[in-house]
């Protein structure tokens, strides 16, 4: 019986060759750090946070400031009556950029309001802040999640197609209470929306 000639071992990569590779791939970490080191701290110096500034598309009164306010003093922004924005009436009020306008505020274990009723099919700007640690903010069924600091606002608009319940949740674990941070947005059919001139 004949054997089938053996086959010749792999060639081996010798210590130099090596050490060519372990430079190279050592090189690209190098340059992935200080590429990724930069890019920290230019977010840090520009501030990067949503902005609530005219220049921004969101022109509001009051103490908010490219997307900061000061936790310990809501009572003068916005936020110190959380939920949609209305007129003397009851009905929303349009902004001039064409959204309804809604506050929110994170904290001690729960959001303000508990039940913020909103128009279907009309689009609404949320504004999130908190006011003691970090939390979520995810909306059920959209594509709205988002990490709330306090003194920062982040600024998102989302529209709700259909009547129904939504919920928006805090899913950023922020204590012992954690597990009851919840909001209803209850979808309703909507009325007209009137502007900030009728007001």
């Amino acid at each position: 019986m004949s054997r089938a000639p053996e086959s010749a071992p792999p060639a081996r990569l010798d210590h130099h060759a090596l050490e060519r590779y372990e430079t190279a791939w050592l090189g690209v970490a190098a340059v992935m750090t200080a590429l990724l080191f930069v890019g920290v701290l230019a977010s840090v110096v520009s501030g990067t946070s949503p902005l609530l500034d005219a220049g921004s598309g969101h022109a509001h009164d009051g103490p908010i400031v490219r997307g900061r306010v000061d936790p310990k003093n809501l009572a003068a922004t916005p936020f110190a009556k959380p939920g949609l924005v209305v007129d003397a009436a009851g009905q929303p009020l349009v902004n001039d950029q064409g959204t309804l306008d809604a506050y929110l505020v994170a904290g001690n274990f729960t959001f303000q309001p508990a039940v913020l009723r909103v128009p279907a099919g009309v689009p609404v700007t949320l504004h999130v802040t908190a006011t003691d640690v970090a939390h979520g903010f995810q909306v059920t069924g959209t594509n709205i999640n988002a990490e709330i600091l306090p003194g920062h606002v982040a600024s998102l608009t989302v529209t709700f197609r259909h009547p129904g319940e939504q919920h928006a949740i805090c899913n950023e674990y922020c204590g012992v209470g954690h597990h009851n941070m919840i909001t209803r947005f209850v979808v309703e059919s909507p009325t007209q929306p009137t502007t900030k001139e009728t007001k």
